[in-house]
């Protein structure tokens, strides 16, 4: 039996290799691997890779019933894209789309079995497997939605991603674009030409590894998700601040912001009493509340999620275990319990920072966090007396070039000096 390898053969199979390659990345890269909507994209992604499998084997044996297996794989691929895309949009599973498909799906099974549904034709030496008629007309209508989900995805991924990945955004978005828009292009041009097949391959072949090469770089752009998280604190049953952790710059201090939260539950201590979530609606956004055994957990953010309350309830679960010991001592220190971060790395991490909104905002550390030289830092103590004068100066000094604090150290002696000297010879007088 002679093969028939062409040069969409080709293209077919190394593209399986990409989605497979690209559905392994998704499961290795990102930190938060259990999202709904991320399996559904999985499952889509896994569905092309077979697709496209099936299309290249059709070909290589001239297979009129590969050829149809390849069009009933469409079914599975569309509905896991729609639904995916739908629930990061949404966090639910239906949408018109959805119901178009379902009902097209059942068409296009029926028409899969009739005769004619799929030809072979001879053109210029080359062979083709051609979908005819309604099957044809189906296919491509349910290829046109993958389309309009895939660009849907990749505009609103554009969009709501935060500054410091909008880079990766806009190369993740013109994968997105040739592998969607200009891969369909082509395939329109394919029922007129069926060489034109070979562009639209192409296209998609670039178009994943453009996404593929910007999800490697940034996992977060799978998830980012239609709704922005602000901030999260833990307080004890006593009000007192124990973590805090910030998303986006906040200008409200963790006490204020606990006060905040004392007062909400003093007003509905009864629902509170309760236990469970409680949401509160605020002006541009949502507070989510969570009371436990002995702390409250508040988190701000845009709008109301079940991803949110999920992430919020197991958060507390955990933070209560982990500092189970010294919340019983009733230990109020916030520094003891800094390692709570990397429970927000366990349950939060699909959320990215939103602190730099420009290019033209220092990327600098909170003062605390500052490193100095040792003598440089002492120094700095004994001329700032008042801590948050130190601050300020020490983040000042940190963004500029070392000879600079040194020569600002060195003129402060130099100063200083002169001053002394001049009270001594006044004493002397």
């Amino acid at each position: 039996m002679t093969l028939n390898l062409t040069a969409e053969v080709i293209t077919d199979f190394t593209l399986t290799i990409i989605g497979i390659v690209f559905m392994i990345i998704t499961y290795i890269k990102p930190k938060t691997k259990k999202l709904t909507s991320l399996n559904y994209i999985r499952l889509a992604i896994f569905s092309f890779s077979v697709f496209i499998f099936f299309d290249g084997l059709s070909i290589l044996y001239v297979s009129k019933f590969l050829g149809i297996i390849t069009g009933f794989i469409l079914i599975p691929l569309t509905l896991s894209l729609v639904v995916g895309v739908t629930y990061i949009t949404k966090e639910s599973f239906y949408s018109y789309g959805f119901i178009v498909v379902v009902g097209l799906s059942v068409l296009f099974l029926y028409l899969g079995f009739q005769p004619n549904a799929i030809i072979i034709q001879i053109q210029e030496g080359n062979i083709w497997l051609l979908w005819t008629g309604l099957f044809s007309s189906i296919a491509m209508i349910l290829s046109a939605i993958t389309t309009v989900y895939i660009f849907y995805w990749g505009i609103k991924t554009l969009k709501n991603a935060p500054f410091l990945i909008k880079k990766e955004a806009y190369l993740f978005f013109l994968g997105i674009f040739f592998g969607s828009v200009v891969a369909m292009i082509f395939y329109i041009l394919y029922l007129i030409e069926p060489f034109y097949i070979l562009g639209s391959n192409i296209s998609l072949l670039i178009g994943i590894l453009i996404i593929t090469l910007s999800v490697m770089i940034e996992p977060k752009l799978l998830y980012i998700l239609p709704f922005i998280v602000y901030r999260i604190v833990v307080k004890d049953r006593e009000g007192y601040p124990l973590f805090d952790h910030d998303w986006s710059k906040s200008e409200i201090s963790e006490n204020i912001f606990t006060g905040f939260i004392n007062a909400i539950q003093l007003m509905s201590e009864e629902i509170m009493n309760i236990g469970g979530l409680l949401d509160i609606q605020l002006k541009d956004g949502i507070l989510i509340l969570h009371e436990s055994e002995n702390i409250t957990v508040g988190l701000i953010t845009s709008k109301s999620s079940k991803l949110l309350s999920s992430s919020v309830t197991n958060f507390t679960r955990d933070f209560e275990n982990k500092f189970e010991k010294i919340l019983k001592e009733g230990n109020k220190d916030m520094k003891e319990y800094e390692s709570a971060q990397e429970l927000i790395e366990r349950h939060f991490s699909n959320f990215p920072s939103r602190i730099i909104t420009n290019k033209r905002k220092p990327l600098l550390l909170t003062e605390k966090l500052l490193k100095l030289p040792l003598a440089l830092d002492n120094a700095l103590k004994t001329i700032f007396k008042d801590e948050k004068e130190y601050n300020f100066i020490k983040s000042e000094i940190y963004r500029t070039p070392e000879s600079t604090a040194a020569g600002f150290i060195s003129l402060y002696k130099e100063l200083k000096k002169e001053f002394d000297d001049i009270e001594k010879e006044h004493e002397k007088s």
